[in-house]
């Protein structure tokens, strides 16, 4: 769904508010302002808004609302059960008619099969908690008659308005999904032809599953999504970008151990597992519990629990993504990574691309501020043979390139405390790096330039953080070649369009 402007938005509210208004449809219930303001707010919606949607929430039906378990642990109705504002009760009196939700509901048995019989003759939108075993059915069987959790599924999507995932399971298959996948669960938009909004996280906030559903019973549409088919308004962002321990990620203070002093007093958890620099949720914004806390408040690491296969894909969960602690040999044997250098490389000297390439320069520039001096500093006291390496062999002239082999070199150095010798050494780490997500590195593209400008010049603070940060030389390599491969793909695309 593309995104709406809030006119657009307002429009729309207007529309449905003076339909109700004149029509027998009209209730009159008493709304909590200040909860409906928390979702606005939440949903980023203009100032108008929340005064509209109090209005129609008062006097609007409300919305059906059918919650179906398949393959799950009921985490993420216990995290819509903690919700403050709007709290559950409102939810369910005020906001939403809760029509069918197995853990919650007072029927059972045969009562609770002919209550899904008769939702079915309703408007009514549809949240699934739990993956689906679509193909081996008998995993998971359901009520008096024996249903498969598929034949349910899709009974009540073909007559849903609009269907959410809520969870990673439901999104995409979650620990059921995981190697070697007896079950061969998998999320419900692989085996249904509708829609389906993600809401994922092992559980997701309770925020992130209200406001998203809340959306829809205002404005009978979907939120904006992105390519995973994810509300951008929780979704969209880093996690790592909002932490707040990340200051001292960008200076290179990291914990040890979970009873460290450095983890008591805010260092950052990439090292002892962190996986928040690949995560794309706003846990550190919105939080769990009533906004209580969130895990890395709480002194443990994110595990990139709302991303697909997280189970598999992102290693131990309280090490860095590393090879040694990588699952690849169960579930990636057949992972390699290719890089068309030769490509690449003819469209950067087509470009702007140039970098100081003295890396003693490169350190009085990353140590010009604050949090740049002290990264330096800990690289220094952690990596002092490499440190000593650099001081012998520059001096403090500049020396400006545009060679793409001479910024793999200056990465080698920094991490081995050696020159390159021979540039294959890099593309074999790269292309044995155990795990499928690179590292962020922070290149900048300019497009709008006379042409194309790629500047890298801040970049080389990453590698002395993720050394620090006890990602290997490999996990290093490949992050940086996956950066130049992502951005030039970039600039192929727009210079095709």
């Amino acid at each position: 769904m593309a995104k709406l402007s809030n006119e657009e938005l307002k429009n729309i509210l207007e529309d449905r508010i003076k339909k109700l208004e004149n029509s027998t449809l009209k209730e009159d219930k008493v709304i909590n302002e200040e909860s409906v303001k928390i979702l606005a707010k939440h949903l980023s919606l203009g100032n108008e808004i929340p005064v509209l949607a109090q209005r129609f929430f008062q006097i609007a039906p409300k919305t059906k609302l059918v919650w179906l378990h398949l393959c799950e642990c009921t985490g993420c109705s216990e995290s819509l059960l903690r919700s403050e504002l709007p709290s559950f009760d409102e939810l369910i009196f005020d906001f939403f008619s809760l029509e069918y939700h197995e853990t919650l509901m007072a029927a059972n048995g045969t009562k609770a099969e002919e209550l899904l019989e008769h939702v079915l003759e309703e408007d009514f939108i549809l949240a699934v908690e739990g993956g689906v075993a679509a193909i081996d059915t008998f995993f998971l069987t359901i009520g008096a008659q024996g249903e498969s959790g598929y034949e349910i599924l899709d009974k009540l999507a073909a007559k849903a308005k609009a269907i959410f995932a809520v969870g990673t399971c439901s999104s995409y298959g979650g620990i059921q999904a995981a190697y070697p996948n007896p079950s061969k669960t998998c999320g419900i938009s692989e085996v249904l032809s509708q829609k389906v909004v993600n809401i994922p996280g092992c559980p997701p906030s309770d925020i992130n599953i209200i406001a998203t559903l809340s959306f829809f019973a205002l404005f009978g549409v979907l939120p904006e999504l992105d390519e995973q088919n994810r509300p951008v308004w929780a979704y969209g962002k880093c996690l790592h970008d909002m932490c707040e321990r990340k200051a001292k990620f960008e200076s290179g203070i990291f914990a040890e151990h979970f009873d460290d002093e450095a983890a008591k007093n805010g260092a950052c958890l990439f090292k002892i597992g962190c996986k928040g620099p690949y995560t794309y949720n706003n846990c550190p914004k919105v939080k769990f519990n009533a906004k209580t806390s969130w895990p890395v408040a709480a002194g443990h690491g994110c595990i990139a629990c709302s991303e697909k296969n997280f189970w598999d894909e992102f290693g131990n969960y309280e090490k860095p993504m590393a090879n040694i602690f990588s699952y690849a040999k169960l579930c990636n044997e057949e992972l390699k990574q290719e890089f068309f250098l030769e490509e690449q490389i003819k469209i950067l000297e087509q470009i702007d691309f140039e970098f100081e390439s003295n890396i003693k320069l490169i350190l009085q520039n990353i140590a010009k501020n604050k949090l740049g001096a002290l990264l330096v500093e800990n690289y220094k006291k952690s990596f002092e043979k490499n440190y000593t390496f650099i001081e012998q062999n520059f001096d403090e002239n500049p020396m400006p390139s545009k060679d793409f082999w001479k910024y793999l070199e200056i990465s080698f150095i920094l991490v081995k405390g050696e020159f390159l010798k021979d540039k294959n050494d890099f593309l074999i780490a790269a292309k044995n790096y155990a795990f499928k997500h690179a590292s962020p590195y922070d290149f900048k593209l300019n497009m709008n330039a006379e042409k194309p400008k790629l500047d890298v010049s801040k970049s080389f603070r990453m590698t002395l953080i993720y050394l620090c940060g006890g990602l290997d030389f490999e996990g290093i390599a490949y992050s940086i070649l996956k950066a130049f491969e992502d951005n030039i793909t970039k600039i192929s695309s727009l210079k095709a369009s």
